[in-house]
């Protein structure tokens, strides 16, 4: 007859065996869970980033129009479109200064002009003077203005 003790620890160290086994296998199916969800996170939010950037672009077009037509002041438009082409992704925006001088400089301009409750509660020689400045950097930057908004109008215009 065989010792008991062998068969004991035999027995043992298969249920030991089977126990990590099944550990082992227990956690491959939670990394595999967590892999699925992991990719399922990333396109999400790589489908996100495309819906901001599309919205990004199409606010871009939608004030270079009302620029074109003379519906949206040329300061108040160039401060617009030039936040939301620097919220464009960095492969996108590419040399912005350069590739859009007039909108840069009326931006450059008025960006630290106070708007809304500031504007009010400032002095009105402080906001005649912001207006004269402002109105003039218009008339010298229009042309300019003008023709960086007909490059974006065909850059993001609507397929």
């Amino acid at each position: 007859m065989q010792n008991p003790w062998l068969i004991f620890l035999i027995v043992l160290a298969l249920l030991i065996i089977a126990g990590l086994a099944f550990y082992a296998g227990k956690l491959l199916w939670l990394l595999q869970q967590q892999s699925k969800q992991r990719k399922q996170l990333a396109a999400k939010q790589q489908q996100q980033q495309l819906q901001n950037q599309r919205y990004v672009e199409q606010s871009i077009y939608t004030i270079c129009k009302a620029v074109d037509a003379g519906q949206c002041e040329l300061s108040e438009g160039a401060l617009r479109v030039w936040v939301l082409l620097t919220r464009l992704p960095e492969q996108q925006q590419g040399p912005l200064a350069t590739d859009y001088p007039g909108i840069f400089q009326m931006y450059q301009t008025v960006k630290d002009m106070p708007t809304h409750q500031a504007r009010k509660q400032q002095s009105k020689q402080a906001t005649l003077a912001q207006d004269k400045q402002r109105l003039q950097a218009e008339q010298t930057l229009a042309p300019q203005i003008m023709s960086d908004t007909s490059k974006l109008l065909q850059r993001f215009k609507p397929a």
